[in-house]
């Protein structure tokens, strides 16, 4: 494992046991090289995963702390990061049509965002995603083979996180959310029913399981005109 990795896993968990206690400033960046024995882009690497993963905040001018502990904050994220499938449990059916599911060598852009070296496989999948049978949303989708095996195309008629959570038995922990808009291409035309120079709207996620490893590099791309995004924001 890369060695940045290795300091972030050993971060997170000096949080979770409470070495570093909730609101607490991290050591100075030098101090952590110092401490880890490396140089300061690895440890920006590792300290990236941590802010990505919601642990700590950068603060100009004040340094980097452990962020504030808030349950309901937790249990938000965590809900958001089950997926589709556990969403809508009990509200709606959802069911999935794979478009496309293939393995393929990561260029440079796939494996910046999924923290691999290029060459390495992944699944590439498309899937139309319904909720009632009515199309929902396009997931385009790119997950690393080492981390995910044996994925088959039954897994992604049904709930993908639920084959990693229940079968591989590894613990999702949470999601990167970047949200844009684009205008549509024959795809979302086809399935979303968009015309040309209709906009979609997208959620870019990058999600991590508990060991800090990203799984999922997805981009779910909604009709603008059923996208609805709500969030808390808290004052600290």
């Amino acid at each position: 494992m890369a060695k940045y990795k290795d300091i972030a896993d050993d971060i997170r968990e000096k949080i979770k046991n409470q070495e570093y206690t909730f609101g607490q400033k991290l050591p100075y960046e030098y101090v952590l090289c110092m401490s880890y024995h490396c140089n300061k882009e690895t440890m920006k690497k590792a300290l990236d995963i941590l802010v990505k993963e919601g642990l700590i905040i950068r603060r100009r001018g004040a340094g980097t702390f452990v962020k504030d502990y808030d349950s309901s904050i937790e249990n938000a994220t965590n809900k958001f990061a089950r997926g589709l499938t556990a969403k809508y449990e009990g509200i709606k059916e959802v069911t999935s049509q794979v478009l496309e599911f293939e393995v393929i060598p990561a260029d440079e852009h796939l494996s910046k965002k999924l923290q691999i070296e290029p060459g390495d496989f992944v699944y590439h999948i498309i899937r139309l995603r319904f909720l009632d049978k009515k199309p929902h949303l396009i997931d385009i989708s790119y997950m690393p083979i080492s981390l995910i095996p044996n994925l088959k195309l039954e897994h992604l008629k049904g709930s993908v996180y639920e084959y990693i959570e229940k079968v591989l038995k590894l613990k999702i922990q949470s999601c990167h959310l970047t949200i844009n808009a684009a205008l549509s291409t024959p795809l979302e035309q086809q399935y979303l029913e968009l015309n040309e120079y209709e906009p979609y709207i997208q959620e870019e996620q990058i999600s991590y399981l508990s060991n800090g490893a990203i799984f999922e590099y997805t981009l779910a791309r909604h009709h603008y005109a059923d996208f609805e995004f709500q969030t808390i924001v808290v004052q600290q």
